[in-house]
């Protein structure tokens, strides 16, 4: 069984405040998008795990790969194995959440290898457990998420973008950006319904409902991430931010043939640049 684990941007994240149990509430716009890594399944009698491609990435038990297993597996009560292979192609510490897409993907394929017969719904509490994450990571093209991400609101007519990834040198830590977003607030916040209005609109090119307000705290601890959304705009796109707590930034270009001339002439200074697109489902 082969998966594919689609990466996420966010298009707006709301920091509504400090919940009791120290997790923050958010309201946030997320959209999935081309990048992906792939997860290969095999029946076997034991959980096996190799990790191809995966730089610094855990590559034991502790990889939310091997832990979506191993909750599905204990919630299932069964005993049987696997043969898990992840090709990683999406950066780590960016923002883009790629472990969470890939614990997705092995609780969807682990459901049908086993035949456990868990639903979506199942399947995200059990996701939510392993990472905030996890449960939008289950649901295709656009979406609101809410709570800390486990209130999940599937929107339709969610476009297909043409988008330039880069990422600056090194990662960030999602609970140091956090930690740093009270000494640095946000000068505005994104208007989700207007947000959402202009992601929907097949003629509109108008990001400017649009925020990510982890940026300047994310921007303070690493002020490439600043550079990197200047380069993006100065390279032809229409918008740009930071997507999750980084460090990753996007542009959006007006279409591919634009993109792929900003991924040429950025390639040279930018080691991590992509080329992608959103997912419209």
């Amino acid at each position: 069984m082969r998966l594919t684990a689609h990466a996420k941007i966010n298009w707006a994240l709301n920091v509504l405040g400090r919940r009791p149990d120290g997790y923050h509430e958010l309201d946030m716009l997320v959209q999935r998008i081309g990048l992906a890594d792939t997860l290969e399944l095999l029946p076997a009698d034991s959980l096996e795990f190799e990790l191809v491609n995966g730089g610094d990435i855990p590559r034991d038990d502790s990889n939310l790969v091997m832990r979506a297993a191993m909750a599905l597996r204990a919630a299932c009560g069964v005993r049987h194995g696997a043969r898990i292979r992840l090709f990683k192609r999406i950066p780590s510490q960016a923002g883009l959440g790629g472990g969470s897409a890939d614990a997705a993907a092995a609780l969807e394929g682990l459901n049908q290898l086993w035949a456990c017969g868990l639903s979506a719904a199942q399947l995200a509490e059990i996701g939510l457990k392993l990472g905030a994450d996890v449960p939008l990571c289950l649901v295709p093209g656009l979406m609101r998420a809410r709570g800390i991400g486990e209130c999940v609101t599937k929107i339709p007519g969610g476009r297909e973008l043409d988008l330039v990834i880069l990422q600056p040198g090194t990662g960030l830590q999602t609970e140091e950006v956090f930690r740093r977003h009270a000494d640095y607030p946000p000068e505005k916040a994104a208007d989700i319904a207007a947000g959402i209005s202009a992601l929907t609109d097949s003629s509109a090119m108008n990001f400017m409902p649009l925020y990510n307000q982890l940026q300047p705290a994310a921007e303070a601890l690493l002020p490439d991430i600043a550079r990197a959304i200047a380069a993006l705009k100065t390279a032809g796109a229409v918008f740009a931010q930071m997507s999750g707590s980084g460090s990753a930034v996007f542009g959006v270009f007006p279409a591919a043939a634009s993109a792929a001339r900003a991924k040429q002439a950025l390639s040279a200074n930018w080691p991590v640049c992509i080329q992608t697109k959103t997912l419209a489902s």
